[in-house]
């Protein structure tokens, strides 16, 4: 488990976006998986005026793990959390169990970069990262959205964090990012219940999905299952808005079966050389110069959420 690239820079952007990392607990005892000379240019991007020397010192003063790194953002304390000690976490905790009561409320800043995928009881590992996340603090993820297919247990999409750090959980949404693994490109994530549409994505390249998400209620984290919000807009009406039909492309009913791969086949290559990120989806963002909003809290609340 480590900070590679994006993951530093997606840190430095969740500093600058207000993000205190005083109180930090890491998923994981986390390593910086980069160079001297690629985290001189990362930091270099946001501004601090620091040599490959510099970068060097923090990579070498916790021999290869973050918690240099997280000082060097603002942190006091650094607590690595993990269900062994075979890293070094300072605290051995099974996110698949309840934490005990000192851990509840007590970090700024909850970093998953990498860890969530690879607990099975996922619902019960994020509601103890939230339950360990200060009022006013935040949730930080890093996680795996596409062609990471048995890399943990799970790939995830980008609503499922919508629903769950949601207002009736006592959290809010205020970033979310995607981003591939080899692309200098950022993009900001738009929720499908403001938008009425699912956010979908084709690519090549293994993609992340990162998120920052503010704790805004002091009552307890809500044990109420998520829905996907599609599914909920039906329900409310009443009525399903498909028909046996709606599944079919055109050239699925009438073209002979062969005919039909190849043609869906070309059209999915097509759509990720071309447009593999929906525009009404997706926007692109220098991940360098995010600025604090609540545009993006509008939208979601005129949407219900």
């Amino acid at each position: 488990m480590g900070f590679d690239t994006k993951a530093t820079q997606f840190l430095l952007a969740a500093r600058a976006l207000g993000v205190s990392f005083e109180r930090t607990a890491t998923i994981g005892r986390q390593r910086l998986c980069v160079t001297p000379s690629g985290l001189c240019r990362s930091l270099r991007r946001f501004g601090f005026r620091v040599d490959r020397r510099g970068a060097a010192r923090l990579l070498s003063e916790s021999e290869g793990f973050a918690e240099a790194f997280l000082c060097f953002l603002g942190a006091r304390n650094v607590v690595s959390v993990d269900a062994s000690d075979y890293e070094g976490a300072s605290r051995i905790l099974d996110l698949n169990e309840p934490i005990p009561a000192d851990a509840e409320g007590a970090f700024t800043s909850v970093v998953d970069a990498g860890s969530l995928e690879h607990v099975f009881d996922f619902p019960a590992a994020v509601r103890n990262c939230m339950r360990m996340v200060a009022v006013g603090g935040h949730f930080l993820g890093v996680t795996v959205a596409n062609n990471m297919a048995g890399h943990g247990f799970y790939q995830f999409s980008p609503e499922l964090f919508y629903r769950v750090f949601a207002r009736h959980s006592g959290f809010r949404v205020e970033r979310m990012l995607l981003t591939e693994t080899s692309s200098a490109r950022w993009y900001e994530v738009r929720d499908p219940a403001a938008i009425g549409s699912r956010v979908q994505f084709r690519t090549f390249r293994p993609a992340y999905l990162c998120i920052v998400a503010r704790r805004i209620g002091t009552g307890p984290v809500s044990a109420t299952p998520p829905q996907q919000s599609d599914y909920v807009s039906r329900w409310k009406e009443g009525t399903s808005s498909i028909t046996s039909a709606d599944g079919l492309h055109p050239v699925e009913r009438y073209a002979p079966e062969p005919v039909a791969r190849s043609l869906r086949s070309l059209y999915h290559l097509a759509q990720a050389i071309a447009l593999p990120f929906d525009r009404r989806s997706f926007s692109r963002v220098d991940i360098s110069n995010l600025r604090p909003g609540r545009e993006r809290d509008a939208l979601r609340d005129d949407a219900g959420i």
